[in-house]
């Protein structure tokens, strides 16, 4: 696809269907059977929705929520056709969150799952401000897109759009404060679609399986199979992932590492069932037969998993981002490689240290936080570069992480110590469920939950010696400054954003142990 003509995702969804036409788009279950929509045919589709809204003859906010799906994209495209921007919704917020966020972002249609039928008259009563809802599956309401769709008439795309339009406004679920709301604009979404070159093909089959509202799953699965014809398909559910995977065989899927790491523990648990199987028999087989490899990003992923995927001959490559930056910052291709990085720095992207802090410059760029001011100020400089909150280092064009500058422990001697950067020597050790480190009255503290799999029939006792010994193990891997010196043991999962991320603010701690 051609840059210099693609400029909005409404050029982007038309040049889509004009050089991938009649290749499928999109592949989802329909009951028994596997519906399929061309990409001609979606474009079709979202310009009957636009023709809908054109009536209106003015712009709006649209808030969407709902699972993956074709309706969903075509409620987002369609609606994007005309000028209009998009709020996507977590799906699994509930119905006072909802609201709040509607009311925040200056809401006036809601695209919504049948499931939400039952919030509609709390949402109704609390936002009076949305004064249209369309339901996006099969329903009794009055307005659906179902009857959208059989009832208008095409309208292209407005010619109003440009590349500094808001595209959509994007509700961070961070693990402090107030969630905001990054505008992103139909300039940042393409430039981010361009960043790399020759990542997929017409011939690529991707299982997306990430939740929608994330830039991540959007960009990476949505908008890039679009640039490169790559067919998409919809996992109906995160209990169905192995299902889904051997139903529509991928060639390639996007992920998070707590997913990697579950699909690899289900592989050697398979392995260890079946010892006369070779492992790279089945997990081939695990994955459908086609798998050329993982994307992998959203969090920190341990080395030794992609050392345990390239064993199984599968490689993992892993990348860098953050909603406020489309999302890419860095990636890499399969055949790069990873080096403890979290990528190369993708084309168009500048990335600064300051002060330990990874500060970056692109058109990929956020042009600020809907409605708040103050927190855009703080994260945009006058010049435009965005401060990240991330601590980290550049060397040969690869970024690495060591945490996050707003957890830094700062000690009373001076040393600055990275939470993350001990945390992350937790990963892959079985007995630990969750950790979060902390500065507890000036001393590094790690509180764990333990996982019932592995302490089950272990006395109080005995589980403390166990974790003493994993934390004398992560210290001796450590500087005497960075070592922990208090454990608190937890008997109840953290609490967390609804993107499952740990709130470093919590409500209850852990009981301490002596070790």
């Amino acid at each position: 696809m051609n840059r210099e003509n693609t400029t909005t995702l409404a050029e982007l969804v038309k040049n889509a269907a004009e050089e991938h036409g009649n290749c499928v788009y999109v592949k989802e279950k329909n009951g028994k059977d596997i519906s399929e929509k061309t990409f001609a045919e979606f474009y079709t589709d979202c310009r009957k929705l636009n023709g809908f809204f054109a009536k209106k003859n003015e712009t709006f906010h649209a808030a969407i929520i709902g699972a993956s799906s074709y309706n969903y994209l075509v409620g987002w495209f369609g609606t994007s056709l005309g000028g209009n921007t998009l709020v996507p919704l977590d799906a699994q917020l509930g119905c006072e969150d909802i609201c709040e966020l509607m009311q925040r972002a200056d809401v006036s249609v809601m695209f919504y799952d049948k499931r939400y039928e039952e919030m509609l008259p709390t949402i109704k009563a609390e936002c009076p401000g949305v004064q249209t809802f369309i339901c996006l599956g099969e329903s009794e309401s009055e307005l659906t897109l179902e009857k959208i769709l059989a009832e208008n008439e095409q309208a292209e795309a407005s010619d109003g759009i440009t590349p500094d339009t808001i595209s959509a406004i994007v509700y961070t679920s961070g693990t402090t404060g107030k969630s905001k709301g990054v505008m992103l604009s139909h300039g940042n979404f393409i430039d981010n679609v361009f960043c790399r070159n020759g990542e997929a093909t017409e011939e690529d089959v991707l299982l997306t399986i990430l939740p929608i509202h994330h830039v991540y799953c959007f960009t990476c699965d949505i908008l890039l199979s679009l640039r490169y014809g790559t067919t998409v398909c919809v996992n109906d559910s995160m209990m169905r992932i192995a299902q889904n995977l051997k139903l529509f065989a991928p060639t390639i899927i996007l992920i998070v590492p707590m997913i990697a790491a579950t699909i690899y523990k289900q592989i050697k648990a398979a392995s260890a069932a079946k010892p006369d199987v070779p492992v790279k028999m089945l997990a081939n087989a695990v994955f459908g037969g086609r798998l050329k490899g993982i994307y992998c990003g959203g969090a920190y992923l341990a080395p030794e998993l992609i050392e345990a995927y390239a064993e199984l001959g599968i490689p993992i490559a892993q990348g860098y981002g953050m909603t406020e930056c489309s999302p890419r910052i860095s990636s890499i291709k399969f055949e790069e490689g990873s080096f403890g990085d979290v990528g190369i720095i993708v084309d168009g992207c500048e990335v600064r240290i300051v002060d330990g802090e990874i500060v970056v410059k692109s058109g990929s760029v956020m042009k600020g936080y809907y409605k708040d001011e103050q927190a855009t100020a703080k994260a945009l400089d006058k010049d435009g570069w965005l401060h990240t909150g991330d601590l980290g280092y550049v060397k040969d064009n690869r970024i690495y992480i060591t945490g996050r500058k707003k957890n830094l422990i700062i000690l009373s001697n001076g040393e600055n110590v990275s939470p993350e950067e001990l945390e992350n020597k937790f990963v892959g050790e079985d007995i630990a469920a969750e950790v979060m480190v902390y500065a507890d009255d000036n001393i590094i503290t790690a509180e764990i939950v333990p996982n019932p799999e592995y302490c089950s029939g272990m006395t109080e006792e005995q589980l403390r010696e166990t974790l003493a010994k994993l934390i004398n193990k992560v210290n001796s891997a450590v500087t005497s400054s960075k070592r922990i010196h208090r454990l608190r043991i937890r008997d109840c999962e953290f609490d967390k954003t609804p993107s499952r991320k740990i709130k470093r603010t919590q409500t209850t701690k852990g009981k301490i142990v002596e070790i």
